[in-house]
Order: structure tokens, then C-alpha cells, then sequence
């Protein structure tokens, strides 16, 4: 057994610490960010103002691309604390939290080691993906509570096999379907359905399943007290997305691999980061097959790329749920570590270091050319701060492990202040608050707002609008829709260099490497003829 070595009072705190820095800093200085995070926020403030609580809306219409349990959770936080924007970067933040506290727990009852969960929960806390996470807007950290309990429950339910459990299993599954669809079950089937193999002996595999399939009808009858009134409100059309299309349809569609088979490989590292850099994070895993607990956590991590490679619809935070994952094998990895230990800190300090150098002189190339949306003076005090921070765990020689771990862990804090602080001025081309309040007076002075090709509903929140934008797909249906009404609005994303006439737009401010316009009527008629010169070219040339 590896010597155990005592950890600090202030250990137990670091974790929360970590998370919570970067949703305060979040909420105090940056936007909500497009399409993603504005478009569920959208949703969510459709079904307040519309009271619309069972049947999400997006633009107008039913959105039956997600289930609502997100979108309840904003409106809860409204219910509450009045419709407001500061607190609503908390929501994942505490399901972030309660991830955390679940892995220590999970660590503890896989392993008897306080050691190892203590590593698992500063691992997890300070992947910086992980810390990406959990201060945006998105389904991923509340999904992964779910499978953490459904975890917690199969664990528990190989120790001792009682109804409790299998409720609990069947609960996590009915809200991870709430949440995100049943996605849920990829995370969390494998390690119930494979329990017989990773804890071979403990019960009888066919009462063991029938206890399985009860956990799962448990799960139904939870989803079923929203999916039946759902169902019978929201229309036939909605009525056939969420039975048919959520679940059918993309699961009949999801192999045809439009993204290569391998193409979450390389994306693992990087999830992984910095931890990915820590060798005693991996160095045992081929020694960790003995215990029935890093069997079970292997075919967890395991069974999930698999399936997720498998299927074609593949995003990288698709992998955010099998994180606490990988951070118990980390941590049993790293308890197994002995000796020296000061020299592992070297390649995470060189990460620093590189990040730093790189940033830097990219801020000189062609005149930061590279960097063009970006304020160079906050680049390189980041860079400098990057390469401070390596620099000094670098001169540091910690004599125990959970020194070096606690350091590399606090590191990462670091370096979330420092990305935060470098992009200050290019995230602000993110936000849409001017122009969704330009939208919401030109409505209020009974303009029909127009937005070519697809709305993602990125505007609704942001400006507290009450009635739809009208949605057409091509230069066609704009002109035909302009010839028939005389208040027009048209809202188009144009090249960042372009130059505009004032005389021809409501209002424009520059969007990511874009600028958006709301084009009034002489702006308008300038794209319909731009747009007709165009697909006459495109047709001299056929």
C-alpha cells in the first residue's frame, strides 16, 4: 500500500473553490454565448412569459429538440429571484458541485480510500473542460448528476440488494431522460447491465436483471408524468417529434458516420488537460484491472466511447458525463505513485509555459494579425500571467503527492482567470444586447422583423421579445414577403470588412468574426438586388 500522506484543512475547500470562480467571473463579466447558450435561455423565457411549462417554445412554436427539465430549472430560478440574467450561471455550478461531491462519495465506496477521493475530486474539479462546463449554459453537468446517482445506485445495489436502490436507479434514468433525452442510458446501461462481470459472484444475474428492467420502468413512469401531458397539449406535430423523432429517428440515423469512427481520439487528451500531462494520472492503469471498482470505472469510460463513436451525431461535450470517469482511474492511478514525486510536475509546468509562449508570440506576428478581434495589451498580460504560472510550478518541489496535486489543481484556477482575462475584448463581439433591444423597439413601433435563414431564437432572451421573428429561408420568400408589407426589419449576418451605408440599416454591431445588421427598407431592397445579382451569375455560369 502507498504511504498515505495527510492533506490540509483548505483541501476540502479547493475543489468548490475552482468551480466557483469561473461562474462568478462569468456572470460578472462575460455574455451569454450564441447559438447555444442563447437559444436555451430563449426557450426557457418563451415558456415563462408564454406560461407555456409543459410544452417548451422556441420562436413561437413547440422546440421539441430537448426535454424541459433545463428550461424549468431557468424558470425556477425566475420564480424565485425575479427574471434576471446574474444568477442563472449558478444552475450548472451547483449541479457542478454535486457532481463533485458524488465522485468523492463513489470514490470512498469503490475504494475504502479517503486519499483516492480526495484525488478524484481535485482532478475532476480542475480538468479545464470540466471547469468550462460547469459555468455555461448547457445540458452536459446537470446530465452527468444523473448518471452519478444512477452510479451511485448500481454500486450500492451490488453491495446490498435492495428495492431503495433500484428506485434511485430507475429515478436518475427518468430525470437524465428529462434532461437530455435518452442519451442517458449510453452512460449509465453498460455499468448496470455488465455488473455481473465487473463484480462477479456478488448476486444472481437473473434476479439482477429483473431488478434492471423494474429501474427502467421507473424511469418511464417518471418521464411519463411530462411526456403524457406533453403529448396530449403540444399538437400532433410536436406529439410526433418527441415519441417518434427523439428517439427512433436519431437512433436510426445515428450510424452513418459523418464524423470518422476515431474522431473522438484525439479529443480525450484534451478533455483530459492538464491532468493528461500528469503521468501518475495514468502510469497504474494497466494495474488497476484487479479491483472490481477500476473494472466497473474502465467499462464505464469504455462502453461510452464506444457507442459514442459509433454513433454519427458525435460533439465533444457528448464525453463531459464520462469526465468523473476518468478522473477515479486518475486518482487510483496517482494513489498507487510512490517515491519522488517533485519531478512530475515538470510537464504541467512546461504546458504553461508553452500556452504562454505561444500566446505571446502570436500577439506579434504580422501585428497580431492572428489575434485581429482580440485587445493584444490583455493577450499578452495573459501570456506573461501563463508563463508565471509555469515558471513557478516549475521552482516549486512539493515533497508529497497531495502537495503536487493540490498545486496542479490550483494551477488550473489560474489558468481560467488568465484565458478570462486575454479575451475580454473579443468576447465581447458575442454579446446581443444591442441589437435584440434594436429589435425589441422596432416591434414595438410594429415592424415585422425579418431574419434570413435559420433562427436559433439567439435574440429572444437578450431582448425580452414577446412576439416572433419571422424566419425565410432565401432571398426569394424575403422579397416576396417585403412586397406584401410595408414596416419591414431584416436582420442578415455580413462580412466583418463589408462597408454599410448608415442610410441603409436600423442597426449593426460587429458579431464574432461577422457583423449583424438590421437593415431598414433601403437596406432591404440593396440585398434583394445584391441577392438577384448573384443567382444570375450563378446561372451565366452553368
Amino acid at each position: 500500500m502507498p504511504q498515505r500522506e495527510p492533506w490540509s484543512s483548505q483541501s476540502w475547500l479547493l475543489p468548490f473553490a475552482i468551480l466557483a470562480f469561473p461562474v462568478i467571473a462569468f456572470s460578472l463579466l462575460l455574455p451569454y454565448f450564441p447559438i447555444d447558450e442563447t437559444r436555451y435561455l430563449s426557450v426557457g423565457w418563451e415558456m415563462w412569459n408564454k406560461g407555456s411549462y409543459i410544452v417548451p417554445l422556441q420562436n413561437g412554436l413547440p422546440y421539441s429538440h430537448k426535454p424541459p427539465l433545463l428550461f424549468w430549472l431557468f424558470n425556477l430560478d425566475w420564480l424565485l429571484f425575479g427574471v434576471n440574467e446574474g444568477t442563472l450561471r449558478f444552475i450548472p455550478l451547483i449541479f457542478s458541485m454535486m457532481n463533485v461531491a458524488l465522485v468523492h462519495r463513489i470514490a470512498k465506496r469503490l475504494w475504502q480510500d479517503e486519499q483516492v477521493a480526495r484525488y478524484a475530486v481535485l482532478v475532476l474539479a480542475s480538468m479545464l473542460s470540466y471547469l468550462l462546463w460547469s459555468a455555461v449554459i448547457m445540458f452536459d453537468v446537470v446530465l452527468t448528476l444523473w448518471v452519478l446517482l444512477a452510479v451511485d445506485a448500481v454500486i450500492s445495489a451490488v453491495k446490498e440488494q435492495r428495492l431503495l436502490w433500484f428506485i434511485q436507479l430507475g429515478v436518475a434514468i427518468g430525470f437524465g431522460i428529462l434532461t437530455k433525452g435518452p442519451v442517458v442510458l449510453v452512460y449509465i446501461l453498460p455499468v448496470a447491465l455488465c455488473a455481473p462481470f465487473w463484480a462477479p459472484g456478488e448476486r444472481p444475474a437473473g434476479r439482477w436483471y429483473a431488478s434492471i428492467g423494474l429501474s427502467l420502468l421507473i424511469g418511464i413512469g417518471v418521464l411519463s408524468l411530462w411526456l403524457v401531458p406533453a403529448a396530449l397539449t403540444g399538437g400532433e406535430t410536436y406529439r410526433r417529434a418527441i415519441l417518434w423523432g427523439q428517439t427512433v429517428n436519431r437512433m436510426a440515423n445515428s450510424f452513418a458516420h459523418r464524423r470518422p469512427i476515431w474522431w473522438y481520439l484525439p479529443w480525450i487528451p484534451t478533455l483530459l488537460l492538464p491532468w493528461a500531462l500528469f503521468p501518475p494520472a495514468w502510469r497504474a492503469w494497466k494495474r488497476l484491472t484487479a479491483d472490481p471498482g477500476s473494472r466497473m470505472v474502465m467499462i464505464w469510460c469504455g462502453a461510452s466511447l464506444v457507442v459514442f463513436s459509433l454513433l454519427s451525431g458525435k460533439q465533444v461535450h457528448y464525453l463531459i458525463p464520462v469526465l468523473p470517469a476518468f478522473s477515479l482511474l486518475m486518482a487510483k492511478s496517482i494513489a498507487q505513485e510512490k517515491g519522488d514525486v517533485a519531478r512530475w510536475r515538470l510537464p504541467i509546468a512546461l504546458l504553461y509555459l508553452i500556452l504562454g509562449a505561444g500566446l505571446l508570440a502570436a500577439s506579434f506576428i504580422s501585428h497580431g494579425r492572428m489575434l485581429r478581434h482580440f485587445d493584444l495589451d490583455e493577450v499578452r498580460w495573459a501570456a506573461g500571467g501563463l508563463v508565471l504560472v509555469g515558471a513557478i510550478l516549475f521552482c516549486l518541489r512539493p515533497r508529497t503527492m497531495p502537495a503536487l496535486v493540490t498545486r496542479v489543481a490550483a494551477a488550473s484556477l489560474a489558468c481560467c482567470a488568465l484565458v478570462l482575462l486575454g479575451g475580454q475584448t473579443m468576447f465581447l463581439r458575442y454579446d446581443l444586447h444591442p441589437i435584440a433591444q434594436a429589435i425589441r423597439e422596432k416591434q414595438a413601433e410594429g415592424y415585422e422583423v425579418l431574419h434570413a435563414d435559420k433562427y436559433h431564437g439567439q435574440f429572444h432572451f437578450m431582448g425580452r421579445l414577446e412576439r416572433p421573428l419571422v424566419e425565410l429561408k432565401n432571398a426569394d420568400e424575403v422579397g416576396a414577403y417585403v412586397a406584401t408589407h410595408d414596416k419591414v426589419a431584416l436582420i442578415t449576418y455580413e462580412p466583418d470588412k463589408r462597408r454599410i451605408d448608415a442610410g441603409e440599416y436600423f442597426f449593426l454591431q460587429p458579431f464574432r468574426s461577422k457583423q449583424v445588421v438590421l437593415w431598414n427598407r433601403t437596406g432591404v431592397d440593396r440585398y434583394l438586388k445584391e441577392a438577384g445579382a448573384l443567382r444570375r451569375a450563378a446561372e451565366n455560369q452553368e
